[in-house]
């Protein structure tokens, strides 16, 4: 078993005018308060984007942008975060961003796992679906991460399904392929909403 070293008018107006009136501020205030109008997150704080690379934050290639030859095949998990090249930035002000890189043998994934990996590598949220506590352990032998939090365990190998513990969501990854420059690179956003039962 290994595990991490780390392991968001005139006159009075009658009855009608009064309601269309009041209706047409009704609409106003919707539209000044609708979520489309809303700020914007700046870039730190925004969740995974396509296009995103991954910042390793701990490992023999901290700091560095992931590529699947920094990781063992089936040794251990690693922690990271996205990181926007556009912006320059990584998206760490954001807790749900916190994701766990493993590599494994494509061979032994389901096919759903695998056209979701890139050269065997899955990106998977570190957030456990339990009670949101970090995953910080991977169990080699059974390819399993593990929150020890309330011992949740979920399958690598089949798409974060749940093998044991109370959680009872599957945890959510992040699509990735390779960029021309052989980074891993998100193609999506994460397949489900991260976090625990109650975010």
């Amino acid at each position: 078993m290994a595990k991490s070293k780390d392991a968001t008018g005139c006159g009075q107006p009658n009855r009608r005018t009064v309601i269309i009136g009041g209706g047409a501020l009704s609409a106003a205030a919707i539209v000044s308060t609708s979520p489309a109008r809303a700020a914007t997150p700046k870039p730190e704080r925004q969740s995974v984007q396509p296009g995103d690379l991954f910042r390793l934050r701990d490992g023999p290639h901290k700091g560095e942008l992931l590529t699947p030859d920094m990781l063992p095949v089936g040794e251990t998990c690693i922690e990271a975060f996205p990181f926007d090249p556009a912006a320059d930035v990584e998206r760490s002000r954001n807790r749900l961003n916190r994701v766990l890189v493993v590599r494994l043998d494509p061979s032994e994934m389901d096919a759903a796992t695998r056209e979701k990996a890139a050269d065997g590598v899955v990106v998977y949220s570190a957030i456990c679906t339990h009670q949101g506590c970090t995953i910080e352990t991977w169990v080699a032998e059974t390819r399993h991460l593990k929150c020890f939090c309330h011992l949740s365990e979920f399958a690598a190998l089949q798409g974060g399904e749940v093998r044991s513990g109370p959680a009872r969501r599957q945890l959510p990854m992040v699509p990735v392929t390779l960029s021309n420059e052989g980074h891993v690179v998100a193609t999506d956003g994460f397949t489900a909403k991260p976090g625990g039962a109650k975010t």
